[in-house]
């Protein structure tokens, strides 16, 4: 059984991958800005909110997603942690950091935090989310993607203002 897990994880990163992939073709394309991307970290107490997508079933992740065009990326958090959770952010405590992805130098996610935001968990799917679950953030599922891990630990040791490659 944890083989079949393994197996899924890793085809959810690849489908996660080719959607960052079209996101950041359509970015360049369309001439935004720097940051294509952002991710957020939403706390309560000691648990932090992950969520999976349709498209990449086996992998759980921070909510997040693309900036739109004239929007900033501190819009983007704010709007992508409500459509994916359906909490409403009222502030961004502060910027974990700005990673560059694989794509290159123009390639950009930037990942926020806060604990200021009203509202529950949204229990039903919807079109792009199909479950959102809170986690100890000491005991994160082994099926979260490397990367989200990466800015959780970061969070979780103090980490602000980071650069580094995503």
């Amino acid at each position: 059984m944890r083989i079949f897990r393994r197996v899924g994880m890793y085809i959810s990163l690849s489908a996660i991958a080719l959607v960052r992939i079209v996101r950041y073709a359509l970015a360049r394309l369309q001439r935004r800005g720097e940051v294509q991307g952002v991710r957020i970290i939403i706390v309560k107490d000691r648990l932090i909110v992950l969520v999976t997508h349709w498209y990449a079933p086996w992998v759980w992740t921070l909510p997040g997603g693309g900036v739109e065009r004239e929007e900033s990326p501190e819009q983007a958090a704010v709007r992508e942690g409500k459509e994916e959770t359906g909490l409403a952010i009222k502030t961004l405590a502060g910027e974990i950091g700005t990673y560059t992805g694989s794509m290159g130098k123009r390639d950009k996610i930037r990942v926020y935090y806060t604990g200021d935001f009203d509202g529950n968990l949204t229990l039903l799917p919807n079109f792009e989310i199909m479950g959102r679950s809170w986690f100890d953030i000491d005991n994160l599922p082994d099926e979260l993607s490397p990367a989200n891990r990466r800015r959780v630990e970061a969070y979780r040791a103090g980490v602000r203002g980071e650069t580094g490659h995503w």
